[in-house]
C-alpha cells in the first residue's frame, strides 16, 4: 500500500509538472508572439513593465528612447504594450490613421469615474457625443461676436484688477486662472463668477491639487486593475484623487440641477448644460442612450477643466517669456501702437494685422508645450506606422514635444525666436502644420480657436496697459515639471507698472 500512495503522489506530480512546463510555454510562445508583431524598445519588469522607470518630464525621456531604439518604438507598461511615435513624418501619418482615434477602454480615473466622457470615449460614441457639443457651443456662442465681446469684458475686468496692485510685487498665476475660468463657465454654465466666489476659488483649488497628483505615466492609467483596488481600500494618492474629484463633482452637479430646476416656461438654450438637457430629453425613449446625467456630469467636468487650465497655464508661460525676453515687450507694443494704439481694447479681426503678436504666440505655444505627450489613444484594428506594426489594443503616445524640439525642423529650437514665424518680409505670420500645441486631425482640440482668441486678446490688453518686470533680486527662471501638462516649476512674482 505505501509503494501504491509513492505512485500515485508521483503520477500526480508528473500532471503538475507537465501542467506548469504548458503553462509556461505558452506564456513564452505568446510573449515571442508579442514582442515580434511589436516595434523595438527596452525591456521591463514582470507585471509592472516599464513604468517604474519613467521619470518625472516623461517626454525628455521618450525623446532619448526614440534616438536609441528608433521613432516608432514601445515597452510594456503596467497591463499594456504601449506604442511611443516621434518624429513629425510618422505622428502626421498616425495622426491621420482612422485605426489610431480610439481611446483606452477604460476611463481616465478607473475606480474613480466608471462613466466616460466624451474625450475618453471612441468610435461612434465619441462621434455622436462631439458633434452635439459643438452644435451646442456654437449655438450658445462659440465662434461669435457675443463670446468674444464677454472675453473683452472679462479682460478689461482682470486688468482694473492688476492695476489695485500698482508697482508691487504680484503673483498673477491665481487670479489668471479665475480669470480664464470665467470664459468657459460662460459657455457651460452659462455665467461667470466673481474673483472672490468661494465656489470658484474652490473649483481652482481643487484643479491645482489634483494636477499635483495626477502624472502622465501613473499607476491609474497604466494598471487600472490594481488602481481599482487602491481607491477601494483608500491607498496611495488614489485616494487623494478620488477625495478631490468628488468634491470638484459636487460643484457640477450644483450646476446641473439648478439648471433642471429652472422654470418649465425658460426652455432657451443659454449653455452646454441646457442644450445636453435639451438633446437628452429627446433621446429619452432610447436605448442605452449615453446622453444620460452621468456623462453630463463627466462632460462638462472634462470641458471646464481644459477650458481653464490649459489656456491658464500657456497665459502663465507667455507673462515669463515676456519677463524673461523685455526686447519682446518692446517690439510688440510698437506694433500694437502701430495697428490700434494703446487706448482701443483688441478685436479679433486684429490678429491679421498684427503678424509678430501672432508669431509670439506660436513661439510660445512651441517652446512651452504644455501638453507635450498626447491624451492617450488606442489601436482599434492592427494596423502600421510607417512601416512598424502596431497591434489592436495597444496604446499609443504621440511625442509631441520631439516634433516641437525637431532641429530638422526648426532652426536652434532651444532658442525663444518668434521670428521662425514670420515670413521673409515679416508682413505675415505662418503657422506651420508641425506645430501642434492642440493635436491635429479629427481628434484635434475643439476649443483651438477659442483658446487663440483668448491669448491673443489677453497678450494685447496686458502690452497695452502694462510694462511688466520680475521682481527686484529675483532671477527668472523657464525650468518646467512635467506630471499631465508641463507647469513652471516654481511661480514667480511680477512687478505691472502701468504705461502713462
Amino acid at each position: 500500500m505505501l509503494f501504491e500512495g509513492c505512485c500515485v503522489n508521483q503520477t500526480l506530480l508528473k500532471f503538475f509538472y507537465g501542467l506548469v512546463a504548458l503553462f509556461v510555454v505558452n506564456y513564452v510562445i505568446k510573449f515571442v508572439i508579442r514582442v515580434r508583431a511589436l516595434p523595438p524598445g527596452p525591456w521591463g519588469l514582470p507585471i509592472v513593465g516599464y513604468l517604474p522607470f519613467i521619470g518625472q518630464n516623461a517626454y525628455n525621456q521618450m525623446t532619448e528612447l526614440a534616438a536609441k531604439y528608433g521613432p516608432v518604438f514601445s515597452f510594456k507598461c503596467g497591463q499594456f504594450d504601449v506604442v511611443v511615435i516621434n518624429q513629425w513624418k510618422f505622428i502626421k501619418e498616425a495622426l491621420a490613421n482612422e485605426h489610431l482615434l480610439g481611446r483606452p477602454k477604460e476611463t481616465f480615473l478607473p475606480g474613480i469615474a466608471e462613466v466616460s466622457s466624451l474625450v475618453e470615449m471612441s468610435g461612434e460614441q465619441w462621434k455622436e457625443q462631439r458633434r452635439v457639443a459643438l452644435t451646442t457651443l456654437r449655438d450658445v456662442g462659440l465662434g461669435k461676436s457675443e463670446m468674444e465681446d464677454s472675453i473683452r469684458d472679462e479682460v478689461k475686468s482682470f486688468t482694473k484688477l492688476i492695476k489695485s496692485f500698482e508697482g508691487k510685487p504680484i503673483s498673477i498665476s491665481d487670479r489668471l486662472s479665475l480669470s480664464v475660468s470665467n470664459n468657459i463657465s460662460k459657455l457651460v454654465f452659462g455665467h461667470k463668477y466673481a474673483y472672490d466666489d468661494p465656489v470658484s476659488l474652490d473649483m481652482e483649488s481643487l484643479i491645482a491639487k489634483f494636477n499635483g497628483l495626477f502624472p502622465y505615466f501613473g499607476a491609474g492609467k497604466f494598471l487600472p486593475t490594481i488602481a481599482i483596488l487602491m481607491v477601494k481600500f483608500k491607498l496611495f494618492s488614489l485616494a487623494k484623487i478620488e477625495s478631490l474629484y468628488k468634491k470638484f463633482i459636487v460643484h457640477i452637479l450644483n450646476e446641473v440641477n439648478e439648471h433642471r430646476n429652472r422654470d418649465a416656461e425658460d426652455n432657451q438654450i443659454k449653455d452646454y448644460i441646457d442644450g445636453f438637457l435639451v438633446e437628452m430629453s429627446k433621446r429619452q425613449n432610447e436605448k442605452d442612450s449615453n446622453f444620460n446625467l452621468d456623462v453630463l456630469e463627466r462632460n462638462v467636468a472634462i470641458f471646464y477643466f481644459a477650458g481653464s487650465d490649459t489656456i491658464s497655464n500657456t497665459l502663465k508661460w507667455m507673462m515669463l517669456y515676456l519677463v524673461k525676453y523685455p526686447e519682446y515687450q518692446i517690439k510688440l507694443r510698437d506694433e500694437i501702437k502701430q495697428t490700434i494704439g494703446l487706448n482701443r481694447q483688441p478685436e479679433n479681426i486684429d490678429r491679421q494685422q498684427m503678424p509678430l503678436t501672432m508669431a509670439f504666440i506660436y513661439e510660445t505655444l512651441r517652446f512651452s508645450s504644455i501638453v507635450p505627450l498626447n491624451l492617450l489613444r488606442r489601436a482599434t484594428e492592427d494596423t502600421k506606422v510607417g512601416g512598424y506594426s502596431i497591434p489592436k489594443d495597444s496604446l499609443v503616445i504621440f511625442n509631441f514635444w520631439s516634433v516641437h524640439y525637431d532641429p530638422d525642423l526648426w532652426d536652434n529650437p532651444e532658442l525663444f525666436k518668434p521670428e521662425r514665424f514670420l515670413n521673409e518680409d515679416k508682413s505675415k505670420a505662418i503657422k506651420p502644420p508641425y506645430l501642434i500645441a492642440f493635436s491635429s486631425g479629427k481628434r484635434v482640440c475643439p476649443g483651438e480657436s477659442f483658446a487663440y482668441l483668448q491669448l491673443f486678446l489677453y497678450l494685447v490688453s496686458f502690452l497695452q496697459q502694462f510694462e511688466i518686470a520680475a521682481e527686484p533680486g529675483k532671477d527668472v527662471s523657464l525650468e518646467g515639471v512635467h506630471l499631465f501638462l508641463k507647469k513652471q516649476k516654481s511661480l514667480q512674482n511680477f512687478i505691472f507698472k502701468s504705461i502713462d
